[in-house]
């Protein structure tokens, strides 16, 4: 019985620093919860529909600081993947820029494959936001 009691005394202390330990305030600001999605969003966008990913430039990381953030955070700088159909057809591209250190990412599209999509080109940022738990 005395075991049994030692063994429910240690599982109810455990427990206790486990819940207060994860209830411990976060005292981060929201900077601290900018990351780096690294296009996979745009990535999924086009070979979830079936088409082959091809990178005809290798795609280089950097550590970059983000003087609005006060943060450095690893992103794409450069790089270009292209999306092909089953026929071999251009698709789509993905360029992640020249080397220079920013968040932007530029989508190219075929306007008659996507038409509700005229534009053809569009810049997306490479972050993600999370919102501090408060």
């Amino acid at each position: 019985m005395n075991k049994l009691k030692y063994f429910f005394t240690i599982s109810m202390v455990s427990c206790s620093i486990l819940f207060f330990a994860s209830c411990e305030k976060d005292d981060h600001d929201d900077h601290d919860h900018v990351i780096s999605t690294d296009g996979t969003d745009a990535r999924l966008g086009y070979t979830s529909k079936g088409y082959s990913e091809i990178e005809v430039e290798p795609i280089v990381k950097s550590l970059c600081y983000f003087e609005k953030w006060n943060k450095e955070i690893e992103v794409p700088v450069s790089g270009l993947l292209e999306y092909y159909d089953n026929e071999g057809n251009w698709v789509a591209s993905i360029n992640f820029g020249d080397g220079s250190c920013d968040e932007w990412g530029t989508k190219t599209w075929d306007v008659n494959l996507f038409p509700e999509y005229p534009n053809g080109s569009e810049d997306f940022s490479l972050l993600k936001f999370k919102k501090s738990k408060k």
